[in-house]
C-alpha cells in the first residue's frame, strides 16, 4: 500500500522534502531572526520613548535603527510596521542601518502596515509614509538638498544650511519603492504607483496608479487597478 506522497511525481516529491543541513540553516536563520526582532523592537521603542515619539500596535524591528531628532515628538510611526535593519533580515543586499533622521522642525510619519529596509528618512520640513507602502532595501528619501546651491553660501556653513531648500515628501498608500531608489525633496507620490529599482525621482507630481523607472524617474505607464478587491 502506497501512501499520498509516494503516489506524487518524483520532481515534486524532491520539492517537498529539505536536506537536513538545509533545514539546520533554516532553524538557525529563525531563532536568529527571532531573538534579533526582540531585542532590537524594545530597543527602538525605548529610544522612541525617551524621545517623545509615538509607535503603534505590531512594531516589529530586526537590527539597529538610528534615530536623530533635534525636537521631540518628531517622528510618528503606525500599527504593525516593520523595520529591517540587519543585513540577513533582507537579503536584498542591504548596505547599513535604518536612519530616522528630523534636522530642526523635521517630522517623519509612516502609516499603517508598512515596511522598509535599511532605508534612510533624513526631514527637515516633513516625509510622509502612507498605510500598505512597500519600500525596498536601501532607498534613500531626503526632503532637503544637504547644502545650498548657491557656492557662495556653501561657503559658510551657517549660510549654507540656511540656504538649503526642504519642500516635503508624501508617499500615498499602496505604494511600492524598488530597492535603491532616491526619493528627493518636494515628491508626492500617488497612491499605489510603482517606483523602479535605481529610480531617481524628482517629478513633484505622480498621479495614483503609475508606473515610475529611471534617472531622472519617469512616468512610463499607469497601472490597472487591481480587480482582487472586486473578485472577493
Amino acid at each position: 500500500m502506497t501512501s499520498d506522497f509516494d503516489s506524487l511525481p518524483q520532481s515534486t516529491r524532491r520539492s517537498q522534502q529539505i536536506d537536513f543541513p538545509v533545514a539546520v540553516i533554516i532553524l538557525f536563520d529563525r531563532a536568529l531572526w527571532w531573538l534579533s526582532t526582540l531585542l532590537s523592537t524594545v530597543r527602538l521603542k525605548l529610544v522612541l520613548r525617551w524621545l517623545g515619539c509615538e509607535y503603534g500596535h505590531g512594531l516589529a524591528v530586526d537590527g539597529k535603527v538610528v534615530v536623530r531628532v533635534r525636537r521631540r515628538g518628531s517622528i510618528t510611526i503606525g500599527n504593525n510596521v516593520t523595520i529591517r535593519s540587519r543585513f540577513l533580515s533582507n537579503l536584498v543586499g542591504m548596505t547599513g542601518s535604518t536612519v530616522l533622521h528630523c534636522i530642526r522642525d523635521g517630522r517623519i510619519r509612516i502609516g499603517d502596515n508598512s515596511g522598509c529596509s535599511s532605508t534612510v528618512f533624513s526631514s527637515r520640513n516633513s516625509i510622509v509614509v502612507g498605510k500598505n507602502v512597500n519600500i525596498g532595501g536601501n532607498v534613500r528619501i531626503y526632503d532637503h538638498d544637504f547644502h545650498a546651491l548657491d557656492y557662495l553660501a556653501r561657503r559658510d556653513p551657517q549660510q549654507d544650511f540656511d540656504h538649503q531648500k526642504s519642500p516635503p515628501i508624501t508617499i500615498g498608500d499602496d505604494v511600492f519603492i524598488g530597492a535603491n531608489s532616491i526619493i528627493l525633496k518636494g515628491v508626492t507620490i500617488g497612491c499605489r504607483s510603482v517606483i523602479g529599482a535605481g529610480s531617481v525621482v524628482t517629478l513633484k507630481d505622480i498621479p495614483p496608479d503609475s508606473l515610475v523607472a529611471g534617472n531622472p524617474a519617469r512616468i512610463v505607464r499607469s497601472i490597472k487597478p487591481s480587480n482582487l478587491q472586486s473578485e472577493k
